[in-house]
């Protein structure tokens, strides 16, 4: 199994692109301000403590991303996780699951990494309630005309639209498949600071081309370029 480390994600107020948005967030116009551990998670006993200072988990973990992304979606009606990341939390060993729900309701689930039990999932929480959300929404739609600023209000509206189908056509893809994806981009994220500025700078004009020619396409089409996209990894 690859190392796996900690490493802090966020989530976009504005859910349109799901996990894309945690390696894309510097390529695309979506505000992701709001903190995914905003979620105060109550009392809770796992199966496998972590000692303070322990960073790979890698020989502890008994259960794969997929399956905790399973019992997650399971656990919220009309739930489709999003992403998730292994973690500590009180000192157990636990998958981290951001869920999202009819009208793009969010929930965080924590999953037991040993038995797969869910030990806390949180209601329901609207874009339109997270914390500062009411200054995030006006940074990103600033993000938003700033980045298509040479585009008519009627073309921005469907740029929107076009990453509105990124989250729909990522949903399509099979557990699995989206399982297999958020590991990438948690690599990639952790791998990040290690890149030298060029490398960086190379990575983002390959993530800017790719959306380029995914963006346009029907959402059966997304789907297939995602899917190709996993298979290629």
């Amino acid at each position: 199994m690859t190392s796996i480390t900690k490493t802090k994600i966020t989530l976009p107020v504005l859910i349109v692109a799901t996990i894309f948005a945690i390696t894309i967030v510097s390529f695309s116009p979506i505000n992701a301000s709001a903190e995914y551990d905003q979620f105060s998670i109550p009392e809770i006993s796992g199966t496998i403590t972590i000692d303070d200072g322990y960073d790979d988990y890698s020989d502890d973990v008994k259960i794969a991303l997929s399956v905790a992304m399973a019992v997650s979606e399971n656990s919220v009606e009309n739930g489709k996780a999003m992403w998730g990341k292994l973690d500590v939390v009180q000192g157990f060993l636990v998958y981290k699951i951001g869920v999202l729900a009819n009208d793009d309701v969010f929930h965080k689930v924590v999953v037991d990494a040993g038995n797969g039990e869910a030990l806390y999932v949180s209601d329901g929480v609207s874009k339109d309630n997270w914390k500062h959300s009411q200054q995030s929404d006006s940074d990103s739609n600033k993000k938003w005309k700033d980045h298509y600023s040479d585009l008519t209000p009627e073309e921005r509206e469907i740029k929107k639209q076009q990453w509105g189908e990124v989250k729909d056509a990522f949903f399509a893809l099979s557990i699995d498949e989206r399982a297999k994806m958020i590991m990438h981009f948690m690599s990639m994220k952790v791998q990040w600071e290690s890149l030298s500025d060029e490398e960086r700078d190379a990575q983002k004009q390959e993530m800017k081309l790719m959306m380029q020619e995914l963006l346009p396409l029907s959402v059966e089409e997304k789907t297939q370029k995602l899917r190709d996209f996993v298979n290629s990894l």
